[in-house]
């Protein structure tokens, strides 16, 4: 029997970074059990998974169910459908509310799906393997699945839901073959995808907006230390140059034996130099084996520890009672001493959050040290405690729907893209408030987490200076001046444009508009990461100009005449740092010696933003520099895009994330397969924009519906393993 498993991606916008490892286990955990009577094939990608069913007609598919990736699903799965009624289809994951009716109301609108499998998947898919293998292969059909109740799963059968919920979470998790060990991960290591490595499952916290963390999945379970070492060392062997290993736990360093797996990461790393660094969710605790962890591995990951708010009120109203605020900050005030910097999230319309108290968490975020936050609108997650009708109506929770964040594509000439659900309202914030942060947020992002201005941040925050004010004035004073304000303005349109009352107003609104889908694809993209503006200045050198203009006039209303002197010395040098800007005006220099006053450079050494042994006392000067081989690859890349895009120039900020706006005391250090990766984006968004030409017209036949069901996220196919991998919003 031929099976295929689909964890579909878009790939225009960026190549499929992660292995599938969620289907890889459901693969492995039913080809060992059913004595290899089953062949499995695969797949990330759309196209690849059309040309093999066109050519060999599985006898059963099945579709993981992600929020970047519904309207993939839809279309393929309803193509092949159409192809073979009678074939089989089964979905899963937990992004799916779990009570009868949403799992009903799910079904009906998904008609190309005949079994839904909730939670874990691996025994619910081994289930309906041996049963369509106890078949004479002329019933291996459909309609008969429909009507086989398998344990946690549900399917509608005579126009009515059967199935129920009750499905075995392995007590045991080696139970479930290693997808890296059986080699089913080969192929997405081969092709450069970033292994994910499970070291256990589940999580134990129940924030409101996560389904992460729900009743069925909230027991932490682990995988042995044996297997885990081993698929470590098989994807340090395996993976390509310069990789990124992935742990795909929710809580990486809740378990004590965390620490050695940490210290097996660090030994590989030191002896085979095959990967660049690690990813990870730090686990939301202090424990002194926290701090072990961090030593072991050092520069090889961030302090990634996700805050969302720093609001007592509004973390009591998202359920994270169980989790101490004052834990998080001192786990992040250790770590970041250890690894190579703090990253966290704080999230715009949490229930309880006003336009004020989320200003007072970015600020109080910025006085831990922290530079690279993150964050925006909270998405409505189906299954999540916050989807609910009485959490809607306890906080007034109203939302909106727009397109997914890179998530559409032209395949096989047609435009097919995801939705997202989110708040745009609550009782404590309103639309216009959000609109407002939007635009500050925007400018708070590229001074902080882009990096553009972190000498200023710090030289302000010695002054107890609020930065949001600052932006709060940026955005004020942006709008009036005559170069700057067509950005700020272009972000005002960009974000009340990217809003529709449902996905039937999207649609509708797409159809009336034969070039939307083309500019929508050119320009619009990325925008909602608060990029969009600060890549719109820097494609200006007027603009540009103009954006330091107004910093320094904005500065003057907070400082004194004295300090004005240091600030604009500073603002010169954050100017002279970025080197994507000296490069794309001609100046090719890849190092230069910038001579500030003695009371700047005294400033910046007060800052902590360069050591003292770097100051020349003769002539007060600091060396900028930038690593030969980093520069030379990104030199390549701007000159043979002469004529860059707004597209192209965001992806080229949300891959550097500041990268090349460098230190002045130390070279910069980049993966250094960053740059191919971007290459590779932008040949695949020129193949975008060819196609897109192609599209006469968005017209109903070649436009798919979505529906409301279409903003699910971290689900896959009938597997949990998944859930702990992409959980951006926890």
């Amino acid at each position: 029997m031929l099976v295929y498993f689909a964890d579909l991606a878009h790939d225009y916008f960026k190549i499929n970074e992660y292995t599938p490892t969620g289907i890889g286990c459901l693969a492995a955990y039913s080809k060992h059990k059913l004595d290899d009577k089953v062949n499995f094939r695969l797949f990330k990608s759309v196209n690849k998974l059309l040309d093999s069913h066109d050519k060999e007609k599985p006898d059963l598919v099945g579709f993981s169910n992600y929020a970047w990736n519904t309207g993939l699903s839809k279309f393929a799965g309803e193509l092949m459908k159409k192809d073979n009624p009678s074939l089989p289809i089964i979905m899963g994951g937990p992004n799916i509310r779990i009570d009868k009716k949403g799992i009903e109301e799910f079904l009906r609108k998904t008609k190309y799906v005949d079994t839904y499998c909730m939670f874990a998947g691996e025994d619910s898919v081994y289930e309906i393997l041996s049963f369509l293998l106890s078949q004479p292969k002329e019933m291996r059909k459909s309609k008969n699945l429909r009507s086989h109740i398998t344990n946690g799963c549900y399917s509608i059968n005579n126009d009515k839901l059967i199935g129920n919920s009750d499905y075995k979470r392995p007590k045991d998790l080696d139970e479930i073959p290693s997808p890296f060990l059986t080699g089913l991960m080969d192929p997405f290591l081969k092709d450069g995808s970033y292994p994910i490595v499970e070291t256990n499952r589940g999580c134990p916290f129940s924030c409101t907006f996560c389904v992460w963390g729900i009743s069925a999945l909230n027991k932490v379970l682990k995988f042995s230390m044996q297997r885990v070492k081993e698929e470590l060392d098989y994807v340090t062997k395996s993976s390509f140059e310069s990789s990124v290993i992935v742990l795909g736990d929710a809580n990486f360093g809740i378990l004590p034996r965390d620490v050695e797996i940490a210290q097996h990461i660090r030994k590989l790393y030191d002896e085979t130099k095959s990967f660049s660094s690690l990813k990870m969710y730090w686990a939301k605790i202090s424990k002194p084996h926290m701090i072990d962890i961090g030593k072991a591995l050092g520069h090889l990951t961030h302090a990634y520890v996700a805050l969302q708010s720093l609001d007592e009120k509004v973390l009591e109203n998202i359920k994270r009672k169980n989790i101490r605020l004052s834990d998080l900050l001192d786990l992040i005030k250790k770590l970041k001493e250890y690894t190579s910097g703090a990253r966290t999230d704080i999230l715009v319309g949490l229930p309880g959050e006003t336009y004020q108290s989320h200003l007072n968490s970015l600020e109080k975020t910025l006085s831990l040290g922290i530079t690279q936050i993150f964050g925006g609108e909270i998405q409505m997650l189906p299954g999540a405690d916050m989807d609910t009708k009485e959490s809607r109506k306890k906080f007034g929770l109203k939302t909106k729907y727009r397109f997914f964040e890179a998530g559409y594509g032209v395949y096989r000439g047609k435009f097919i893209y995801e939705l997202e659900e989110s708040i745009r309202q609550t009782n404590s914030m309103s639309e216009e408030e959000m609109f407002k942060l939007r635009a500050l947020r925007a400018f708070f992002y590229a001074s902080v987490t882009l990096g553009e201005h972190i000498p200023l941040v710090h030289y302000l925050k010695k002054r107890n200076i609020s930065f949001t004010k600052v932006c709060e004035e940026l955005v004020n004073e942006g709008k009036k001046n005559s170069f700057l304000k067509k950005s700020v303005n272009w972000l005002t349109e960009q974000a009340r444009g990217e809003w529709y009352e449902s996905p039937e107003k999207l649609e509708e609104n797409i159809k009336k508009d034969n070039n939307k889908v083309k500019r929508f694809l050119e320009e619009e993209a990325f925008v909602r990461l608060n990029l969009g503006l600060f890549a719109k200045i820097c494609m200006d050198q007027k603009q540009y100009d103009a954006y330091y203009v107004v910093f320094n006039k904005v500065l003057s209303k907070f400082l004194s005449k004295k300090d004005m002197v240091v600030a604009s010395e500073i603002l010169k040098l954050c100017r002279e740092r970025n080197y994507f800007m000296r490069y794309k005006n001609g100046d090719k220099n890849r190092s230069s010696s910038l001579k500030l006053l003695p009371e700047t450079t005294d400033a910046l050494i007060e800052t902590g933003f360069i050591k003292s042994n770097t100051k020349d006392k003769k002539s007060n000067s600091i060396q900028i520099s930038i690593e030969p081989v980093i520069a030379k690859k990104m030199e390549k890349f701007i000159d043979n895009h002469p004529k860059m895009t707004l597209l192209d120039l965001t992806q080229i900020l949300i891959n550097y994330a500041g990268r090349f706006l460098m230190k002045p005391h130390s070279s910069l250090v980049l993966v250094t397969n960053i740059f191919s990766r971007v290459a590779m984006s932008s040949a695949k968004l020129s193949r975008l924009f060819r196609a897109s030409e192609n599209l006469s017209s968005c017209s109903s036949s070649s436009m798919p519906r979505v529906s409301q069901n279409s903003c699910q996220k971290r689900s896959d196919c009938a597997s949990e393993s998944i859930i702990h991998l992409s959980s951006a919003q926890r």
